[in-house]
């Protein structure tokens, strides 16, 4: 693995539950900080699992070819420190956006003074960016069970209906397309509640002419899908459309800049531009977009700030929006999967056209 050689370590204490799958399979979650499923050990020729007891049967039954599954009793931070000890690791990095303050300590304590304790910040998360051809395939199943769902729980919104009786129907949609579930609390939002790209669906019912943002998404083999659509009932109004064709255009321009070896930001600028040129950036509120694969929300990140670059194999979302309090908003997103000469949208739902 590139990280121990950049750090000079001899050993990797992986703590993330995203991570841990990703690396050796295992499925289990973590249900809480202090409810870990199973920590990694990685050096450069192996793969150790610590696991509970009671886990151990199924994560021998998951793991990949070479990952070594070892039972630990908590607090694991003892039983990984004296295998740490038992091989004379010198270095051991660590995850310290997920490592807690608590385990940190108890790492500390069982290593010092033979081992040190080095911060590799996000690098594993980074691992995930590009992603493998197994990777791809469930991520376009997942998108897949969105697109079905998307358009069938679309077909079934009705004048009065209201926001929460719509995300119902979406999540039972996305069940009935083979998915796994949600793989994040699906978004409902419509008329004014539609200025809040998060909102959580409400009882408010659902009037004609007015948008209506479903952002949505199905989980299929631990990977994300990931849909917003911004739909209505009856004709729009002169605002929804004008802000639509806006939001269609800049999603456009953003496509359009994907390819490997475009700094990301690049991509969030080119939709802003476009705004920018309307006089309505002041209603931009959020990046054009994100990494998805295990995790909705992963590496590159898609944004002004961004420092990233993008790599052939990245797969990531395009979902300018535009919003305006008291009235509402549009976003439009799809999933494009970065290549060297440009960007395939791996999205099929499709688009309602003022």
């Amino acid at each position: 693995m590139e990280l121990l050689d950049r750090h000079s370590l001899d050993a990797l204490l992986v703590t993330n539950g995203t991570n841990r799958r990703y690396l050796t399979g295992f499925t289990a979650e973590d249900h809480a900080p202090d409810e870990s499923s199973g920590v990694v050990l990685v050096t450069a020729s192996s793969m150790t699992l610590f696991t509970s007891p009671t886990n151990e049967p199924w994560a021998r039954a998951e793991v990949n070819d070479g990952v070594e599954v070892v039972p630990a009793t908590r607090p694991w931070t003892t039983g990984v420190a004296a295998e740490c000890l038992a091989r004379g690791y010198g270095k051991v990095g660590f995850e310290d956006g997920s490592t807690s303050v608590r385990d940190h300590a108890g790492l500390t304590r069982e290593l010092s003074p033979a081992s040190e304790l080095v911060p590799v910040g996000d690098g594993v998360d980074r691992l995930r960016a590009i992603k493998r051809p197994a990777e791809l395939a469930a991520i376009q199943s997942a998108l897949r069970m969105t697109d079905l769902a998307f358009e069938r729980a679309s077909a079934r919104l009705t004048v009065a209906m209201t926001e929460r009786e719509l995300a119902e129907i979406v999540r039972a949609e996305l069940r009935d397309a083979g998915s796994d579930g949600e793989a994040f609390p699906t978004i409902v939002a419509s008329g004014p509640n539609a200025a809040r790209p998060h909102h959580v669906p409400a009882d408010r019912a659902i009037g004609e002419g007015e948008p209506v943002i479903i952002d949505m998404g199905a989980r299929a083999n631990g990977y994300c899908g990931d849909l917003t659509r911004t739909v209505w009932l009856g004709q729009p109004g002169a605002q929804l459309v004008t802000m639509y064709r806006l939001v269609a255009d800049a999603h456009a321009a953003a496509v359009s800049v994907v390819r490997a070896g475009v700094a990301a930001r690049a991509v969030d600028r080119a939709a802003r531009d476009v705004f920018d040129a309307a006089g309505m950036g002041a209603h931009v509120i959020h990046s054009v977009g994100h990494g998805l694969g295990l995790r909705v929300h992963e590496s590159p990140s898609i944004g002004q700030a961004s420092l990233d670059t993008l790599q052939p194999g990245n797969v990531i979302t395009i979902e300018p929006g535009l919003y305006v309090a008291g009235w509402g908003g549009v976003r439009i997103e799809d999933v494009v999967l970065v290549r060297d000469d440009g960007a395939t949208n791996l999205t099929g739902a499709a688009r309602h056209a003022p």
